[in-house]
């Protein structure tokens, strides 16, 4: 059974906001058919499907980034991995067709800080960045909440929900945004399913016990 979690309350309190400096390398793990600043316009509205914090309804486009290839590897490839197995592995076909690219920001970003303090400032918990994809519903609508409580940031500030040393963002943009306008791609783009691919995921899976499937 999924856990019980709160709706956002209505007003909410006001947000820690906090600022990613110009210049600052971000890392994206993304479809090769996709370019690395672009945004994605999808309504995500099941609870198994799409990131923590999707637009529900297609209200704003979004993207995940992280501070390093590591951030980007816990958040998009070892968040939903059950922590009771081992070792945890990572079935190839998540890295099909899938590259790590480097990001820039072009400006500063205005972003909710949720770490630290941040979540209880708004009255929420831990579980807002840390419950898994049972609770994606409810972290949906208290990112939809979030963003309407503080027009003009740039996303959400988080940590990875099994790394804590390390800090992800959901950047968003408006619904008919295809590209974030405060991001640059870098050069260096990886494929995640080549032997460089493989080195660095090898790498990055140990510190999880986890490894690629056979």
């Amino acid at each position: 059974m999924a856990a019980h979690h709160p709706d956002p309350p209505s007003p909410l309190p006001a947000a820690l906001v906090v600022t990613v400096p110009a210049g600052t390398s971000l890392w994206r793990i993304h479809s090769a058919t996709r370019g690395a600043a672009d945004l994605n316009p999808t309504p995500s509205p099941r609870a198994r499907r799409g990131g923590r914090f999707d637009s529900l309804d297609g209200t704003y486009s979004y993207t995940y980034v992280g501070d390093s290839p590591a951030a980007a590897v816990a958040e998009t490839l070892c968040r939903n991995l059950p922590v009771n197995q081992s070792p945890r592995l990572i079935p190839r076909v998540q890295i099909a067709g899938r590259v790590l690219s480097e990001l820039r920001t072009m400006r500063a970003l205005r972003v909710v800080d949720l770490t630290g303090t941040g979540a209880a400032r708004i009255n929420a918990d831990v579980w807002l960045t840390k419950c898994d994809q049972s609770g994606y519903l409810h972290t949906r609508l208290w990112a939809a909440a979030i963003l309407a409580a503080n027009p003009g940031v740039d996303g959400i500030q988080f940590r990875p929900r099994h790394d804590e040393n390390t800090l992800s963002w959901a950047l968003v943009g408006a619904p008919t945004t295809r590209t974030h306008p405060g991001l640059t791609p870098v050069s260096g783009v990886v494929p995640l399913d080549s032997s460089d691919g493989h080195y660095l995921l090898g790498a990055l899976l140990t510190p999880h016990n986890a490894a690629l499937g056979p």
